[in-house]
C-alpha cells in the first residue's frame, strides 16, 4: 500500500514533466511583426459571437421597421435598394424638359436639395442628374407650391385642395370646406391653411404633420392674402388688407399656436403687402409695394425700410440667410440696385448694376443676378465672381450650391456651372 506522500509525490513530478514540456515567451520580447497568436479563438466562440451580432443586427431592424412601418412600401424599399444602397443616378443629364405646358416662376423651388416644380398637370421632384424622383398628376386649376427643407405643399387658389409631398413620395392629399387663398409649411411637416371665412372674412387653420388639426384663428376686420409658417410649426406670420376712411390698410399679424390671442399686429397705412417670410431664426419680413418691413419677433419690434423713388423688380427669400431685392429707378426695370439683408434685419450688401434683372438668388457670401441671357454673381462686397450664359428664355434661377444653379426656362429646366 502505498504512503499519502508517495501519491503527492508521484503528482508533483507529473506536474513537473508537463512543465517541462511547454514553451513559455514574453510578448515584450517578440517583435511585432514577428507576434503571431499561437491560441486563436475556438471555432464554438467565433460561431457563438457571430450568432449574436446576427441576432442583435436583426432586432434593430425590426425596431426601425416598426417605427416606420408606414414608409415600408414596396416603391420605397426598391427606392432605397435603387437610389441609397446601390447609388443608382436615373436621368439623362441637364437640361431636360418638364412635364406639363407651363411652370409659373412661384412653382420652381429645391426640396432636399434638388429640383421640384408644379406644372398644369404635375407635381414633379427631379434628383441631380435629371432622373425622376417622382411624378404625380394633379387635377388643379391654379395650383401654387411652397416649399420648405425637405417638405412642400401644392394647393389650388381659389379652390379647396391640397397635396403634402416629400422628395419621393406623396404623403396626404386633401380638402378643406372653403376656398383657399395661401398655403405654407414648416420643416418637420406641420403646415398652415388660410381661408376664406364662414362667419368671418379669413380663417387660418394649421395641422400637424400627421394632418389633424392643430390651431385655427379667424380674422374679422381684414382680408388676409398671406401666411408664412415658422421653422418648427409654432408660430406664422401673416398679411391682410382692408380699407379705412377711403385708403387702403394693411395688416401683420404674429400668431402663435399656443396661444387664443394674436402674440403681434401691425397697420400700416398706405401700403400693400405682396409677400411674407418667417426665417429660420424666428424673424420675419414682409415685402410691400413701396417699403421692406423687417420684424423682430423676439423684441417685437418692426423696421420700416423705403424704397425711395426706385421700383421693386423682384425678391427673393432664403429662410436661413434673409432676403435679397432688386430696385430700379426706371418703371421698366433697367439698371437695377442690389440689394440684400440678413436674418437680423441688417443690410449687408448694396450693389449699382446696369442689368434689368429677371430674377434673383442668395446663398452664403453670393448674390446672383439672372438678366437677358446671363447669370451675374457677386460677393457681398459688390466683387464680381463671374458669369455663365443661360437660355434666352430662362425665367428663374435657385441656387443649389456655391457655383451651381439650377434654372427654369420656358420648356425646360436647366443646371448651370458659375464660370471664373
Amino acid at each position: 500500500m502505498k504512503s499519502g506522500r508517495g501519491r503527492y509525490q508521484n503528482d508533483e513530478n507529473r506536474q513537473k514533466k508537463r512543465a517541462a514540456q511547454r514553451k513559455y515567451m514574453s510578448y515584450e520580447d517578440v517583435p511585432l511583426e514577428d507576434y503571431r497568436d499561437e491560441e486563436p479563438m475556438p471555432n464554438n466562440l467565433t460561431r457563438r459571437f457571430l450568432k449574436m451580432f446576427l441576432i442583435l443586427f436583426l432586432a434593430v431592424v425590426a425596431v426601425m421597421a416598426v417605427l416606420n412601418l408606414e414608409k415600408l412600401t414596396p416603391d420605397n424599399i426598391g427606392h432605397w435598394v435603387q437610389y441609397d444602397l446601390l447609388g443608382k443616378t436615373d436621368g439623362d443629364g441637364y437640361p431636360t424638359n418638364f412635364s406639363g405646358s407651363t411652370v409659373s416662376n412661384g412653382n420652381f423651388d429645391l426640396i432636399s436639395g434638388v429640383p421640384a416644380y408644379c406644372s398644369d398637370t404635375t407635381i414633379t421632384v427631379l434628383n441631380k442628374n435629371a432622373g425622376i424622383y417622382q411624378e404625380n398628376q394633379h387635377s388643379y386649376a391654379s395650383p401654387m407650391l411652397s416649399v420648405n427643407a425637405g417638405y412642400g405643399i401644392v394647393y389650388n387658389i381659389d379652390a379647396t385642395g391640397y397635396t403634402v409631398f416629400n422628395r419621393d413620395n406623396i404623403i396626404y392629399s386633401g380638402a378643406v370646406k372653403q376656398k383657399i387663398l395661401a398655403a405654407d409649411i414648416a420643416a418637420n411637416g406641420i403646415y398652415a391653411i388660410l381661408t376664406r371665412g364662414e362667419d368671418y372674412l379669413s380663417k387660418l387653420v394649421v395641422y400637424r404633420s400627421d394632418n389633424l388639426e392643430k390651431f385655427k384663428y379667424s380674422f374679422a376686420d381684414y382680408y388676409m392674402n398671406t401666411v408664412s409658417i415658422s421653422k418648427d410649426g409654432t408660430r406664422a406670420v401673416l398679411s391682410g388688407v382692408s380699407a379705412r376712411n377711403g385708403g387702403l390698410v394693411s395688416v401683420i399679424y404674429i400668431l402663435d399656436f399656443s396661444q387664443d390671442n394674436f402674440l403681434q399686429r401691425y397697420e400700416m397705412e398706405d401700403t400693400f403687402i405682396y409677400d411674407v417670410k418667417f426665417l429660420d431664426n424666428g424673424n420675419a419680413y414682409a415685402i410691400g409695394s413701396d417699403k421692406l418691413f423687417f420684424i423682430n419677433i423676439h423684441d417685437g419690434v418692426k423696421d420700416d425700410i423705403p424704397f425711395g423713388s426706385r421700383y421693386l423688380r423682384t425678391y427673393a427669400f432664403h429662410r436661413s440667410q434673409g432676403i435679397v431685392l432688386a430696385l430700379s429707378a426706371n418703371p421698366d426695370g433697367r439698371s437695377c440696385d442690389l440689394l440684400s439683408f440678413d436674418a437680423n434685419g441688417k443690410n449687408d450688401c448694396e450693389i449699382a448694376t446696369e442689368e434689368k434683372v429677371i430674377s434673383l438668388s442668395m446663398r452664403d457670401n453670393d448674390r446672383a443676378i439672372l438678366s437677358a441671357d446671363k447669370i451675374t454673381v457677386y460677393d457681398k462686397n459688390g466683387t464680381l465672381r463671374g458669369t455663365v450664359k443661360t437660355d434666352s428664355d430662362a425665367r428663374k434661377i435657385v441656387y443649389s450650391d456655391r457655383d451651381t444653379f439650377y434654372v427654369l426656362g420656358k420648356s425646360r429646366i436647366s443646371k448651370l456651372w458659375l464660370e471664373g
